[in-house]
């Protein structure tokens, strides 16, 4: 399991459960999870005997919880005077109950946010792997690109795809977007039917072990316009322009400020209306956030995506997006595709 480095008299309870899985390395569907200088799984009677071995086998101490007194007992008892709780996925009344203990509460999502964003080897090598079957899934829809094809069919290929591949899930809902509807950055994939000299966005990723991966690529059915080409390569020069020049302790405002630049000097910035990136792991948006009003720095083991995009409304949409890992001070891609645009004509 891993260790927040609770000191004597500190508690950090964790109350949601992707993050209980990461401090615990176990599932943990329902129940409380208090790292201090022992850690405590308390659960009621419904999970604890399906859980306690394994709790047990983590260094864990499991506690069969009947009400939040439980959680107190155990406060008292390892003489914890300061509480802290992640003040984003808390709620106001459990926060409440907390403070009824008549102890020190704290937030602790910065702490978390911080802990999370850098990388083991094997989360990396979880997220490696997603990386790998999302970016087949979508060079093998690519492929399926054909008249009258819907968003929605495109979309169930990619899960069936990523499942083939060995994908526990998709990483979250997948975007397939045709035409005018790419011009929307959060696209809902629909009924739309694919037509000749229309370009396609596709934004997805894969689930494995837990860890996820995020990709997008723009590809054209038909004959682009010289105009899309010219936005797809600037697109793609302030993609590879950010991998270039971010380094280890580069702010994420800088970062964003790299590929933004681009499009400022061909009088395009107000077509990019969204961030550069943001952290990948568990969870598809998680710390840090590049963008130009983040105060965070980038370090060696983030890993995070970089998506530059231009968006002209009711027209099109283009956004070239990897996820990458920041390792001794470069930018390493976690995906090996050509980003050259794809033109299918058939």
């Amino acid at each position: 399991m891993k260790n927040i480095n609770a000191k004597l008299g500190q508690g950090y309870l964790i109350l949601d459960l992707i993050d209980r899985e990461y401090y615990s390395g176990i599932k943990l569907d329902q129940g409380f999870l208090l790292l201090s200088t022992k850690s405590y799984y308390f659960t009621d009677a419904r999970y604890f005997h399906a859980v306690e071995k394994d709790i047990i086998a983590k260094g864990i101490i499991p506690v069969l919880y009947k009400d939040i007194l439980d959680i107190k007992t155990v406060l008292d008892k390892e003489s914890i005077t300061t509480l802290y709780l992640d003040f984003e996925k808390v709620t106001v009344a459990e926060y409440n109950k907390y403070l009824s203990f008549n102890i020190r509460i704290k937030d602790c999502s910065a702490v978390i946010k911080e802990q999370k964003s850098v990388k083991s080897k094997k989360e990396l090598e979880n997220i490696k792997r997603a990386c790998e079957i999302i970016q087949q899934a979508v060079a093998n829809t690519a492929e399926k690109l054909r008249l009258n094809v819907t968003e929605k069919e495109l979309s169930d290929f990619i899960y069936e795809r990523v499942i083939e591949l060995g994908g526990e899930d998709i990483g979250f809902e997948t975007i397939v977007a045709f035409g005018a509807n790419s011009a929307i950055p959060h696209h809902k994939t629909g009924s739309s039917k694919l037509e000749y000299n229309t370009p396609v966005l596709i934004d997805a990723g894969a689930k494995y072990n837990g860890y996820i991966s995020d990709i997008t690529r723009t590809f054209f059915f038909g004959e682009p316009s010289k105009e899309f080409i010219e936005n797809y390569n600037l697109v793609k020069m302030a993609n590879e322009r950010a991998i270039e020049k971010i380094t280890d302790g580069t702010s994420c405002k800088i970062a964003d400020g790299y590929a933004r630049q681009t499009f400022k000097d061909s009088g395009l910035e107000e077509y990019f209306t969204h961030s550069l990136g943001h952290g990948v792991g568990n969870l598809v948006h998680e710390s840090p956030t590049l963008s130009p009003k983040s105060e965070q720095v980038l370090k060696n083991g983030n890993v995070f995506t970089i998506e530059p995009g231009l968006y002209f409304n009711d027209n099109y949409g283009i956004r070239i997006e990897d996820t990458v890992y920041l390792e001794n001070g470069k930018v390493i891609r976690l995906f090996t595709d050509s980003k050259e645009l794809k033109i299918i004509k058939k």
